[in-house]
């Protein structure tokens, strides 16, 4: 092969190399996401989700000019949202995965509905079904600074009484915290008052201990018996006082 042979070819090649460099380059760049998957949601809508990201399902999005930086930070401002990842799946998936907050009770600030979780993280309410189960702290003080220790000790009685189940959970309405004597539990079924001690720390197990006389009291007393009670006192180790109506 002559020299001018080689150089041309040499050229061709080069020429060819950079086509495809330039092809592969421009492929990449316009590769969609054609899928967006979310995971993780429970009570939160796939839509609602997408709304917050500024999404729609058909959404046709350039994968490298995809930011899911602003995406995450978007969704993380939805008031349910605890925590969420956003990554990108080759060749054209975009997968979103949510952890909602679980929300334990109601509380009333300034005549508005807020939801509190275990964490005491308080949020409002976007779904309002989550919220027509649950049962509602009351009795806080006006000033929120000083609603501290009742809130503590409210949350911990409740998640006690999460542990114990569903049944126990739909019993309950109210947990007033406004005696500071004791708290006042009201039942869903006859608005019967059931006061348990304040315990300021690690109330947990004494909670859970007292539940199952809470438990066996409704069962035996009020629904066997079709009895109605104006209270049950459940603070002492070895007797239970009660006014019956």
């Amino acid at each position: 092969m002559g020299k001018g042979k080689l150089i041309i070819s040499i050229l061709v090649l080069g020429a060819v190399t950079l086509l495809l460099i330039y092809f592969a380059n421009n492929w990449r760049n316009k590769t969609i996401i054609s899928k967006i998957t979310i995971k993780g949601n429970i009570t939160i809508s796939e839509s609602e989700i997408l709304a917050a990201a500024g999404l729609k399902a058909d959404t046709l999005i350039n994968l490298e000019e995809l930011n899911i930086v602003f995406i995450r930070d978007r969704i993380a401002k939805h008031p349910e949202v605890k925590k969420v990842l956003v990554s990108k799946e080759p060749p054209s998936e975009l997968i979103i995965e949510i952890t909602e907050k679980k929300p334990v009770a109601i509380i009333l600030r300034k005549n508005e509905i807020f939801l509190i979780d275990e964490e005491q993280e308080v949020f409002s309410v976007k779904n309002y079904d989550k919220a027509f189960d649950l049962p509602i702290i009351s009795g806080l003080k006006p000033d929120e600074s000083k609603n501290k220790a009742d809130i503590d000790i409210a949350i911990t009685f409740l998640k006690a009484t999460y542990e114990k189940g569903k049944y126990l959970q739909n019993l309950i309405s109210e947990v007033n915290m406004k005696d500071s004597s004791k708290i006042i539990v009201k039942t869903n079924d006859k608005l019967i008052s059931f006061y348990f001690p304040r315990i300021a720390k690690n109330g947990y197990n004494t909670y859970k201990e007292k539940l199952n006389l809470f438990k066996s009291f409704m069962d035996e007393e009020v629904v066997l018996k079709n009895l109605n009670y104006e209270y049950v006192d459940l603070r002492y180790s070895n007797q239970i006082i009660a006014k019956i109506n």
